[in-house]
């Protein structure tokens, strides 16, 4: 395993583990789904929104306490890029065996998405790994 990036840290003591199992990537609308935009001007606001979605998600497991986020799915660039700027590692594209190995060992939960029982997007400390 390595880092997403060349620029994050290759070595975090005191690492707060976050184990999930979905993409780090800018949010997409789901299938099916599409936005008809009458001015070009507003595509703009879209695109911005999206961005600013998958950054408030990622901000929700960094709130939660981890400095090292593990991923079964992928990490995009913009995506890898805030992560280094908030200093924390990101590791993409973990086996789920490997991964189901790191929350063991860990005490990590592994999070299949951060959506709660009344659908607003949390992450709890709780589901956090630790390792020196």
């Amino acid at each position: 395993m390595s880092t997403a990036s060349q620029q994050m840290k290759k070595s975090i003591n005191g690492a707060k583990i976050a184990c999930i199992d979905f993409n780090l990537n800018k949010f997409r609308m789901a299938l099916g789904i599409t936005v008809q935009c009458e001015d070009v001007s507003k595509l703009a606001e879209v695109r911005q929104r999206e961005m600013d979605i998958t950054k408030e998600r990622i901000q929700k497991i960094i709130d939660a306490g981890a400095n090292v986020i593990i991923t079964t799915k992928g990490i995009d660039d913009f995506a890898q890029k805030f992560l280094v700027e908030k200093g924390v590692m990101g590791i993409r594209r973990v086996e789920k065996n490997d991964m189901r190995k790191i929350a063991k060992l860990t005490g990590a939960e592994l999070i299949y998405n951060i959506v709660d029982e009344e659908g607003d997007e949390k992450f709890d400390p709780k589901n956090l790994g630790e390792a020196k």
